[in-house]
């Protein structure tokens, strides 16, 4: 069980729609909901390099014995083979405390790996056969706190702008709950047997220290052996299956797809060119030396760079978040390139001369969609709350949280210490509600005070109940105390004891070592101190009886938490106290509801809003694969005045991946909102129930007609099968 006197603190910063006006950051959270036995974060993963035409260096060039200042080590001589697989364990702690020497990833690969390695550590491998190599440190012999990276070059000497690497920091399959989180995997193209590769083990070079994980410590590396997949073979972009033979390119549904199917390059979109030329039908983006294929109008399009579908002069890809959308002809439709002579033709557009984009156009003053609206000149389209895309036109520079030059309207401040520079608002005093653009008084800490309100917070006085640890003198005020042993990072609060009322949401009030919160009935923020094992969402027994009575041990977070039956099916999707029987999932009602439900089937196509799957039953709960780079939406029928929830979560209730993210949208198609890791668990939710919650105001009173949820990874990750939950109950 992980110890109780611990609050996290930390910035969000909430998902922006594409807008004239950015969305603001959250004021400073006190941290996600916490679980019985929460996990910690991971890092998002690094995406490893795919390439081809790894250099074929001559038998007779004499190998290197250093790599820049870092001698190499032969990994035959200190490892052992098991079949395919050569293992060593070892630790880099005689390795020298630098981020320059050994092999250390170059600029012109910051986009796959922006990091440095420290106390590093370089062996050399030679291929037994022809094929790829699958390298690890995600093995059981490696510290669960070394945060370690892995950098892999096809050479026999080291250079300042390799050609071919490979690079990883952390695992990209690993869970937040996984002990290797901060291990590293990768894998590369195919070398030839007898080719020579050099592989550096090293640590993360953070700038500031991070408690939990270190650059030093015991790591099992693994270098295994894998066959080149044959034509037609399935495939993985980031190489950790084995790669495709010479010749032939893995291409996936989509650019962003992690897994595909092994082509003959220059045969489809996706594979590489061959001499710079591509099969009839296809063109060669001389930049990414990747074929591509010019679709008509009304045909899908991708949006991201390096499309492998785009569309002709004549028509511009409309696309939604997650980057798939239809090529349309330029100036018909929202969001399509103005035609010529900055031309819109399509009903209520006009043309964006800054962007060369047409948008809606918008009344002085009226509502506007940061997605897709022009306000009228000196006016902005500013959203009011969350992640709202649904906001009004107002003067530039006349509301705290907009970009300023300078100025801004009576009773705000141009705020330049930050990028871009807003307006702020005048600071406020302890017990007001703060914001990322209304601060507190000196003194005071801007804290969220309410799970389901993620825009907004309260101030509170250092020192004082939910407030920040004094640096100096006394840490808090009597009868509290501190929850970290370095005041800065801490919060003061009230412990307390077995049976006790205690907070949910840690501001005040939290339970003491040996116990947890548990959730009382019907409530949000309060529950009682509970001892383990002894009560619904109590953490279980490590040792002997995991849970008394009738409770039952659920695995889904760490170390496990009690759950206990809910009256009429009834579950918790916050908490997990209330369970459900094997073989249904927890469907969220709300942040706090839930009944015990059977999934539906994913029915594809469904990765754009116009191919939605249609959901026949206002209350659903879809099983769903969401692979890298893929967008999978449902639709569902409202009623006037009628109120919407949507929830992404794995079929354990926690969150598969933090980068789940959650896109609605209206009968017209345009975007409401987009949330993101804003949930129980990290666990992205929308919740139209909530009456008080202004961040989900665009999810209730909804006008009659279909909706349209989808979900996307904000990220490059795999985030594999999860249950998407869609509620929609009637006016009240």
């Amino acid at each position: 069980m992980r110890p109780t006197l611990r609050v996290f603190v930390g910035l969000t910063t909430l998902l922006a729609a594409c807008s004239s006006d950015p969305p603001a950051a959250t004021p400073i959270d006190a941290g996600a909901d916490v679980l019985a036995a929460d996990a910690p974060a991971v890092d998002v993963p690094s995406v490893d390099v795919q390439v081809r035409d790894v250099p074929r260096v001559s038998a007779d060039v004499a190998p290197p014995t250093e790599c820049n200042d870092v001698e190499i080590e032969e990994l035959a001589e200190l490892g052992e083979l098991e079949g395919e697989v050569t293992r060593y364990t070892g630790n880099n702690r005689e390795a020298r405390n630098s981020a320059t020497v050994g092999i250390q990833v170059p600029a012109s690969f910051a986009s796959q790996c922006n990091y440095r390695s420290t106390y590093q550590r370089v062996f050399r491998y030679t291929m037994r056969r022809a094929g790829s190599l699958r390298i690890s440190t995600a093995n059981a012999g490696t510290s669960a706190t070394f945060d370690t990276t892995l950098v892999a070059v096809a050479m026999r000497t080291c250079v300042a702008a390799p050609r071919d690497l490979f690079c990883n920091d952390d695992d990209p399959t690993a869970t937040a709950a996984s002990r290797a989180r901060f291990a590293s995997r990768l894998g590369t193209a195919v070398f030839p047997a007898g080719a020579t590769v050099l592989i550096g083990v090293g640590g993360l070079a953070l700038t500031t220290p991070v408690a939990g994980r270190s650059a030093l410590g015991t790591f099992e590396l693994s270098v295994e052996e894998l066959p080149a997949v044959a034509e037609g073979g399935r495939c993985d972009r980031r190489l950790l299956v084995g790669a495709c033979g010479p010749g032939l390119s893995c291409v996936g549904p989509s650019p962003g797809a992690a897994e595909g199917t092994c082509r003959r390059e220059g045969t489809v979109a996706g594979a590489a060119c061959v001499n710079e030329g591509c099969a009839a039908g296809l063109t060669c983006d001389a930049a990414t030396g990747v074929c591509f294929r010019t679709v008509a109008v009304d045909m899908p399009c991708e949006s991201t760079a390096g499309a492998w579908n785009r569309c002709s002069p004549e028509a511009s890809c409309v696309a939604q978040p997650g980057g798939v959308g239809l090529c349309r002809a330029r100036g018909t439709v929202p969001n399509s390139a103005c035609a010529a002579g900055n031309r819109c033709t399509g009903a209520g557009l006009g043309c964006d001369v800054g962007t060369a984009t047409c948008r809606v156009t918008a009344a002085r003053d009226g509502e506007c969609n940061l997605t897709d609206s022009l306000c009228p000149a000196g006016q902005v389209c500013h959203f009011a709350h969350g992640a709202q895309s649904v906001g009004r036109c107002a003067d530039a520079a006349s509301v705290a949280g907009m970009t300023c030059a300078g100025s801004c309207a009576a009773g705000l401040t141009c705020n330049t210490g930050v990028s871009p520079a807003r307006c702020f608002g005048a600071a406020v005093a302890a017990g007001e509600v703060c914001t990322a653009f209304v601060p507190c008084a000196a003194g005071n800490a801007c804290f969220l005070a309410d799970p389901t309100d993620r825009t907004r917070g309260r101030c509170y006085a250092d020192g004082a109940s939910g407030g920040r640890c004094r640096s100096t003198g006394a840490a808090c005020n009597t009868g509290l105390a501190c929850t970290s042993t370095t005041p800065a990072s801490g919060r003061c609060v009230r412990v307390a004891t077995s049976g006790e009322s205690c907070e949910l949401y840690p501001v005040g009030v939290i339970c003491g070592t040996g116990t947890v919160c548990a959730r009382t009935e019907g409530s949000a923020l309060v529950g009682t101190c509970v001892t383990e094992g002894t009560a619904a969402g109590a953490a279980c027994r490590t040792t002997g009886t995991r849970c008394d009575g009738m409770l039952r041990c659920s695995t889904a977070t760490g170390a496990g938490v009690c759950q206990g039956d809910g009256a009429m099916g009834a579950c918790d999707p916050r908490t997990l106290a209330l369970g459900c029987a094997a073989g249904q999932v927890c469907h969220a009602t709300g942040f706090n509801t839930g009944r015990c439900a059977t999934t539906v089937a994913e029915s594809e196509p469904n990765d754009r809003v116009g191919l939605a799957q249609s959901l026949s039953m206002a209350s659903t709960s879809v099983r769903l694969t969401l692979g890298s780079g893929d967008v999978d939406c449902v639709s569902v029928e409202a009623t006037e005045g009628a109120r919407l929830v949507a929830r992404a979560a794995g079929v354990s209730g926690t969150c598969p991946s933090t980068t789940l993210t959650l896109d609605l949208f209206d009968p017209d198609g345009r975007l409401l909102t987009t949330v993101n890791a804003n949930g129980a668990g990290g666990c992205p939710i929308i919740d139209g129930t909530l009456p008080d919650s202004p961040a989900f105001s665009v999810a209730r009173g909804l006008r009659a007609g279909r909706y349209v949820v989808c979900e996307r990874s904000a990220t490059s990750v795999d985030v594999g099968e999860n249950v998407l939950d869609v509620d929609v109950t009637p006016a009240p």
